[in-house]
């Protein structure tokens, strides 16, 4: 059995394109020595001339115009290979699934998703947005590749990989002609006569609030409850009450409406936000890339909220 050297045989056709051995070398960049050594050893490996010399030219024989032809199919495969290679190499080409918690799903991350797909147009990706436990589940079955939550609880450590991208802080969202849009920071004893759109018991970011009156010494009262933050800065923005949110849901309000303004909450309540992977699987260059993305989103968001830097930049 013949077996070709494929080297060998892109220097044949090469010298078939060119027709002589100095306008080969001259477009594979190698001496004309090489494709004249490269074509003794390929018309060896096959046993029959693939030339006839003649002056300068080189004749190609039947079997060579048979040969040229019968591998152009390899070649084109091998150009094609050699390109999703290099698309792969520059992370142009593959899949991302994310799934995010809506304070980061509807906030930071469309900017980052849009920021990698800008030059990724091979890239495919799918993107859901669930609720905190949600998003946990699906990370550890790895039904996605990267997750977006934020206050998970340490313990999550053991079955996922966390990567902090941000720590935040928790905010009073008003509308500007409220009584306490004017302040420079708002205690739950402020907000005690006042409306307040609660986030329900069941939420990660609920409990911290509640500790919070708790140690103001201030009963935790709302008058309307709801699971997400951004219901609850919808429900502020038509003057149903006040809310205590993210400030990413808080930020992505306020540009949306003029009429509303996010003012600190006292006592401080700082969250932390993460990216996370299942601890089962090899983390891809694209998620690591997205990560990198949404930290340069969150710094953006924080700029726009008068936060400091989290300090958990690329």
């Amino acid at each position: 059995m013949v077996i070709v050297n494929l080297r060998l045989l892109e220097i044949f056709r090469a010298v078939m394109h060119a027709h002589t051995t100095v306008g080969a070398a001259r477009a594979l960049q190698i001496s004309q020595p090489g494709v004249s050594s490269a074509i003794r050893q390929l018309e060896s490996q096959l046993g029959f001339s693939l030339f006839d010399r003649v002056g300068n030219r080189l004749i190609a024989s039947e079997e060579a115009k048979i040969l040229f032809r019968e591998s152009e199919s390899i070649f084109l495969l091998s150009k094609a290979l050699n390109q999703t290679a290099e698309d792969l190499k520059e992370e142009r080409l593959g899949s991302l699934r994310i799934v995010a918690t809506p304070q980061l799903g509807h906030t930071v991350l469309p900017h980052a998703i849009s920021a990698l797909l800008e030059n990724r147009p091979k890239v495919k990706v799918s993107f859901d947005v669930r609720r905190s436990f949600n998003v946990v589940e699906i990370i550890e079955s790895g039904a996605a590749d990267v997750g977006f939550a934020i206050a998970l609880e340490e313990e999550l450590s053991q079955s996922l990989s966390m990567v902090p991208v941000a720590t935040v802080q928790m905010v009073c969202l008003v509308q500007k002609d409220h009584p306490l849009a004017a302040r420079r920071s708002i205690t739950p004893l402020d907000i005690a006569p006042h409306p307040l759109i609660g986030l329900e018991m069941g939420s990660r970011l609920s409990p911290l609030i509640l500790n919070a009156f708790k140690a103001s010494g201030v009963p935790y009262r709302t008058t309307v409850e709801v699971r997400y933050s951004e219901t609850a800065c919808l429900l502020v923005q038509a003057a149903v009450g006040i809310t205590i949110v993210d400030c990413f849901s808080a930020t992505a309000q306020t540009r949306q409406c003029s009429d509303l303004v996010a003012i600190p909450f006292n006592p401080t309540i700082s969250v932390e936000a993460y990216a996370v992977f299942s601890r089962s699987r090899t983390i891809s260059r694209l998620s690591l890339s997205l990560v990198a993305l949404t930290k340069a989103s969150i710094r953006h968001f924080q700029a726009l909220s008068g936060q400091a830097d989290s300090g958990h930049g690329s």
